[in-house]
């Protein structure tokens, strides 16, 4: 890892600028803008070289904050195929408030993820596919297709970590884009095994048949045993 080397800020500066640039357009044509916050744990524990256990959780709030509508729980099992690839087989259930009362969503989930570098920056992608299964609604299958890039510097003596991020939700039963999530942070490592994350998440998704924002702030812990 660099710290603060002119050439890797300087590409570091380019991609924060670009990002910045991308929002503030997504923004202009914005129909309707909301604010929240995403709050999410990861834990990861591994079995042996090959085998890994991993959790996820999440609660959510809308409404500038006001009403906290949406969360998540599960685990998966995951095996490295190499030192690239891995496969995680998962369950996560689900409760969402569309308006007043909570409905339940099991999600059953098969992803494949791969880590490597790019000129020294990390890039990682994770594919998912999803089995949701509604107690209000028809069942769908649903693609995510997530990538991550975490440049290889580090800001100040806490040494945070810029990254930036994005995914796509494509619903099989609409045969369309449901949602997109572009955004981006910084990542502080204050010791082995512990991650914290603080970022900003620019939400697009479907209301219907139209497209709404919702700026989002991100906090998340990543535990790794």
């Amino acid at each position: 890892m660099i710290i603060l080397q002119k050439p890797y800020l300087k590409i570091s500066s380019s991609l924060i600028l670009a990002l910045a640039i991308s929002l503030l357009t997504m923004n202009v044509f914005a129909e309707s803008r909301d604010s929240g916050l995403s709050w999410n744990l990861l834990l990861k524990s591994k079995i042996d070289d090959d085998w890994f256990v991993l959790s996820r959780s999440n609660i959510a709030s809308r409404n500038d904050n006001s009403d906290y509508f949406f969360g998540y729980t599960g685990a998966s099992l995951g095996y490295h195929l190499d030192k690239i690839w891995s496969l995680r087989l998962g369950y996560r259930y689900a409760a969402i408030k569309p308006q007043n009362d909570w409905l339940n969503e099991h999600r059953p989930f098969l992803e494949a993820y791969a880590t490597t570098k790019l000129n020294d920056y990390k890039l990682t992608s994770r594919s998912r596919l999803e089995w949701r299964i509604f107690d209000y609604r028809d069942n769908d299958i649903r693609l995510r297709q997530e990538l991550t890039l975490e440049a290889p510097i580090k800001f100040t003596e806490l040494e945070l970590q810029p990254y930036l991020e994005e995914e796509i939700f494509y619903s099989n039963n609409d045969q369309r884009m449901e949602a997109n999530w572009l955004g981006g942070g910084l990542a502080w490592r204050p010791e082995k095994g512990v991650k914290l994350k603080l970022g900003y998440r620019w939400n697009h998704f479907r209301l219907g048949d139209n497209w709404r924002t919702r700026d989002v702030l991100v906090i998340g812990l990543n535990l790794f045993y």
